[in-house]
């Protein structure tokens, strides 16, 4: 008999997760795991396009060295204008890399 109302006892025991509370968890794990996947989707692909901009950049600023050093411009230098005492003229760099355009302003103050 006592087997009997063991039995019994452990079958109207409702103590356990019912079928919804398990699709509601998992619904729930399956957005949070989409959220994730997607953020870290995200970050690769800024990293990728930061990684190409710092090498572009740095392309371009390897073709302005040169063209400080062999003293070549492809415009000409603006009018000079006189700070401190000392004639300054600017002179401006556009490198073309990949299709992107970089623009840099160089002053030189003459002696």
């Amino acid at each position: 008999m006592k087997k009997i109302r063991k039995n019994y006892q452990l079958i109207r025991d409702t103590k356990g997760e019912t079928i919804v509370e398990v699709v509601i968890a998992f619904a729930l794990l399956s957005i949070m795991m989409v959220m994730f996947t997607q953020s870290i989707s995200y970050a690769s692909r800024t990293d990728i396009r930061a990684g190409n901009i710092r090498k572009y950049n740095d392309q371009a600023l390897t073709e302005l060295q040169h063209r400080i050093a062999t003293k070549t411009n492809t415009e000409s230098p603006a009018p000079l204008q006189v700070f401190n005492g000392k004639a300054v003229s600017r002179l401006v760099y556009n490198i073309e890399v990949e299709g992107q355009t970089y623009t840099y302003y160089v002053y030189v103050a003459d002696e």
